[in-house]
Order: structure tokens, then C-alpha cells, then sequence
């Protein structure tokens, strides 16, 4: 009894890390240019605590590939802007459950109908949202059974069906090319 107690505390402690974790507004990015470098530890200061984000920080040759598949715009003079972090942020987060291409349809369609701070600021406003509600969640699965793995499973069949409702309206809102069938 007492190891599970103990895993309680844990998923306790885990759930209250997972819904205290914010982002920076785009009002609280730099708004100076900053090197590879500086950027690289900025993501890991903003992403580093997160749950999500365990053990999978960013290399400067992820930022260069990314650059290259165009799902960010390339720096200027070698330094990048809030646009950047903004964009990698987003990518950091989004990559774990859909592919590159489709991280960067999506960042580019909601640049063509909003700007990079109100998309930027929504992403982290619901970011913020879903990880409150996915910890609350999980807690309330702990009360019903009073065991560890009611929100274990909880957790890992809530992302499977998150990530393959992503996927169908990911489809339904960029359906593939007659070209590429």
C-alpha cells in the first residue's frame, strides 16, 4: 500500500507540474535578435520543466532542417526574432504528434488568417488549457478507482485519441493533392 500511495504523490506532484507549466506571451519573448545559440537556451528554459519535453530539447541542426523544410522562415543575418521562438515553441510541442509537413500547413494557414502574436498567444493560451484539463483529468480518474493505473491508462488512451482526432481533422482540413495519390 505504501508504493501506492507513494506513485499517488507522484501523479499528484506530475499533474500539478503538467498544469502549472506556461508559456511566455509574445510580449514577454525578446524583442532583439538573438544568435542560434541564445535561442536553443531559451527553448530549453521555456520547454525544459515540461513534461512533454523530456529529453527531446533542440539542436541547432533540428532549427537548420526546419528552416530548410520551410516550416519556419530563416534567420536574418544569422539571428532569429520572437517570429522564430514563436514558430519553434510550436514546433517543439506539436512534433510528438503530427508529422513536420503537417506543423507546417497548419503554423502557415493560421499566419494567413491572423498575425504571429494573436496565433503565437492562442497557441499558448490553449496549450495552457489542455494541460489544466488533461491534469484534472487524470486526478479525477485517481479518485474513482483510487489506483495509479485508472489514469495511466486514462492518460495514454486520452493522447492516442487526441492524436488520431488531430490526424482526421488535420485530413479534413488539408486533404491530400489528386497530384500526390
Amino acid at each position: 500500500m505504501h508504493m501506492e500511495e507513494n506513485s499517488i504523490a507522484v501523479l499528484k506532484e506530475n499533474c500539478s507540474n503538467l498544469a502549472e507549466h506556461t508559456l511566455p506571451r509574445w510580449n514577454e519573448l525578446p524583442d532583439l535578435p538573438l544568435y542560434m545559440d541564445q535561442v536553443l537556451g531559451l527553448i530549453e528554459r521555456y520547454l525544459g520543466a515540461y513534461p512533454g519535453f523530456d529529453g527531446r530539447g533542440l539542436t541547432a541542426s533540428m532549427v537548420n532542417n526546419y528552416v530548410k523544410l520551410g516550416v519556419m522562415p530563416p534567420p536574418v543575418k544569422k539571428k532569429y526574432s520572437r517570429v522564430h521562438l514563436g514558430h519553434l515553441i510550436a514546433i517543439c510541442l506539436l512534433k510528438s504528434c503530427l508529422p513536420i509537413a503537417s506543423i507546417q500547413k497548419l503554423i502557415a494557414y493560421e499566419l494567413e488568417i491572423a498575425s504571429p502574436e494573436a496565433v503565437y498567444d492562442h497557441f499558448c493560451d490553449t496549450f495552457e488549457r489542455t494541460n489544466r484539463a488533461a491534469a484534472e483529468a487524470a486526478l479525477h480518474e485517481t479518485e474513482s478507482l483510487n489506483t495509479l493505473l485508472s489514469p495511466l491508462y486514462h492518460a495514454a488512451l486520452l493522447a492516442q485519441a487526441e492524436q488520431a482526432l488531430a490526424l482526421k481533422l488535420f485530413s479534413a482540413y488539408f486533404p491530400p493533392d489528386e497530384k500526390s495519390k
